[in-house]
């Protein structure tokens, strides 16, 4: 029998009693939702199962999800919250929008999803069910408004920082149109990268993937610069 990623306990965040509750429901959900598929067929986890793992109500799940596959990737509405992405986008940045943007979006949010293990068990889903990409991809773009508002922001703040003088070719461009455009590649970067991934056997590191997305996103015309 194949072993499979074993998903460690995620660590309590430090805010009150109920944002805690409600942090550790919330990864308990995305737990549960990927040791199941994991375990089975896609197609015969539900959010019942979901839901009698953990256990909560349908109730309850559907305050934090939308439906189990945004459990399984722990995609959530917190996407849209254009402060917090910001804050992520900031953590991620060491020079590169293209890079902290990749990672944002490669990581998901908040912070407390950023476990390694977890993350390559989804990795792994992902390579099992190529459609599940795509899903993902869409559910980013609903709520995409968010991201590019954040990463304008991060956009006019790197280059507010840009001391070097050169002439921007960019310059005549709305910064809100560059961030759509560079969100649209680097989550287009990200998908594949994942598929290169999955169809050299699944073998490389989350941070590999989350590198070679970097390199796709950057072969593109004028973005090698961000």
């Amino acid at each position: 029998m194949q072993n499979f990623p074993t998903i460690p306990e995620a660590a309590a965040p430090e805010p009150g009693l109920r944002e805690r509750k409600k942090a550790q429901t919330r990864a308990d959900l995305e737990r549960a939702a990927v040791e199941l598929v994991l375990a089975r067929d896609l197609d015969d986890v539900t959010v019942d199962d979901i839901c009698a793992r953990v256990p909560v109500s349908h109730r309850t799940f559907f305050n934090y999800f939308d439906s189990k596959e945004d459990a399984l990737f722990g995609v959530r509405r917190a996407w849209g919250d254009r402060s917090l992405v910001a804050a992520r986008l900031q953590e991620a940045y060491d020079g590169s929008v293209v890079a902290a943007v990749i990672q944002t979006l490669f990581r998901a949010l908040p912070a407390d999803t950023a476990d390694p293990a977890l993350h390559e068990a989804r990795m792994l889903i992902a390579s099992r069910n190529p459609g599940l990409i795509q899903r993902k991809v869409r559910r980013l773009d609903d709520l995409r408004h968010g991201v590019v508002a954040a990463v304008a922001e991060l956009i006019e703040r790197a280059d507010a920082a840009d001391s070097a003088g050169s002439v921007d070719s960019t310059a005549d461009v709305p910064v809100e149109a560059q961030a759509e455009l560079l969100v649209v590649a680097c989550i287009g970067a990200v998908r594949i990268a994942v598929r290169e991934w999955a169809e050299a056997g699944a073998t490389g590191t989350p941070d590999e993937v989350s590198a070679r997305a970097v390199v796709i996103a950057r072969s593109l015309a004028g973005l090698a610069r961000r």
